[in-house]
């Protein structure tokens, strides 16, 4: 789980475009593997990297037809911040609701196998996945 440790507990205490580059390079990583573990195909996923706006954090999202993980690294929090949500197309950028995922949660291997099995439902993987031989 040393993965996780890397992107959601970050050092704050440098700033600027270093710690902004190290954010995104580790949660790209962290977000391809997320997409490895839920056997996303290559053509079903993307995932982009927004960088630092004045007074905003960086922002890399993982985004397929049906589903948005998104990780931010915001100064005035203090933390990085996961949240995934629904959505209806490539287009539909609002979806549902932000669901929060906390670093206790990502810090366990259950916790982890949690959050992939509510990634896959929010998806719509699991059924998908059932229906095959």
């Amino acid at each position: 789980m040393d993965h996780i440790n890397r992107v959601m507990h970050a050092d704050r205490h440098s700033a600027g475009a270093v710690r902004d580059a190290n954010f995104t390079r580790r949660a790209r990583g962290f977000l391809h593997r997320v997409a490895g573990d839920l056997r996303l195909r290559v053509g079903e996923h993307d995932i982009k990297a927004e960088p630092a706006r004045r007074g905003g954090g960086c922002r890399v999202t993982l985004n397929t037809d049906r589903l948005i993980v998104e990780l931010t690294d915001s100064p005035a929090r203090q933390a990085v911040a996961m949240s995934f949500r629904t959505r209806r197309g490539r287009a539909d950028l609002s979806g549902g609701g932000d669901n929060v995922v906390t670093a206790e949660q990502l810090g366990t291997r259950e916790g982890y196998e949690s959050l992939l099995s509510s990634l896959r439902l929010a998806n719509g993987l699991d059924a998908e996945r059932r229906q095959e031989p």
